[in-house]
């Protein structure tokens, strides 16, 4: 018996992806390791997430990052190469710095935009999920405001059902959400929220089976991070290898 062929490409927001596996945020963080991922085998290029302002709050260090002006130049970079899509991650304390930040990554290239309310100092200042017209308010200003999709990276756990979540992001036109890999994140999002949404699954990506089992489960793509961080961008070549080598 042979191998049977696997797609691996995926069509996220619209953009179509030649693999349906791309970094996490967190994974790649300066330009030093963004550069690498242009020749690898990535779906798409995913940027650290950017703040209007440099950020280098001590009580929030995963959102440690140089400011949207020093990202802007890099995302122009990354785009005139021709490789991967280039996804830029934003993050703000109010909803008008996710509108001024959607609107100009989307201006300098970027395929789309991933806004990220899972950080824990997006909580502390916007706290999108702490009432649905703040959700609402903050998904329909930074939809609106961006001429390419947008996409909600949902934080482990929300003030709102997952059923709420969905129809407000419905509403505002997102169809794009980024989640944890594990039930309470990806299954029970795909469960509740509803039909009609691009779900990327982040993390817990070792092998091309966890790939497999993470678009089994409903995803349309998966984000790496721990397996970059470790391995470096040929983790994407191995994965695809390995989704390519399974047997109907």
């Amino acid at each position: 018996m042979t191998a049977r062929r696997v797609d691996v490409a995926t069509t996220v927001a619209g953009v179509r992806l030649a693999f349906c596996a791309m970094n996490a945020a967190e994974a790649a963080a300066s330009a030093h390791e963004l550069r690498p991922l242009v020749t690898s085998r990535t779906g798409a290029i995913v940027l650290r997430t950017a703040t209007v302002h440099p950020f280098l709050h001590p009580e929030f260090r995963s959102l440690h990052n140089p400011g949207h002006d020093k990202l802007v130049p890099l995302v122009r970079e990354l785009v005139a190469t021709g490789g991967p899509p280039v996804v830029a991650s934003i993050a703000g304390s109010s909803v008008e710095e996710y509108v001024f930040l959607a609107r100009t990554f989307a201006e300098a290239g970027a395929a789309w935009i991933e806004a990220n309310l899972a950080d824990p100092w997006v909580a502390a200042t916007v706290a999108p999920f702490e009432d649905a017209a703040a959700l609402r308010d903050l998904a329909r200003r930074t939809a609106s405001a961006a001429p390419v999709p947008v996409a909600a990276r949902l934080p482990e756990r929300t003030a709102l059902p997952y059923a709420r979540v969905g129809a407000l992001l419905r509403d505002a036109g997102l169809r794009v959400v980024v989640v944890r890999n594990d039930f309470a994140g990806l299954e029970k999002f795909v469960l509740e929220a509803g039909a009609g949404f691009d779900v990327i699954a982040v993390g817990g990506i070792h092998s091309g089976y966890d790939v497999r089992r993470a678009l089994a489960k409903g995803a349309r793509a998966v984000q790496v991070r721990s397996a970059l961080v470790e391995e470096g961008p040929g983790v994407f070549a191995r994965l695809e290898r390995e989704m390519r080598m399974a047997r109907g």
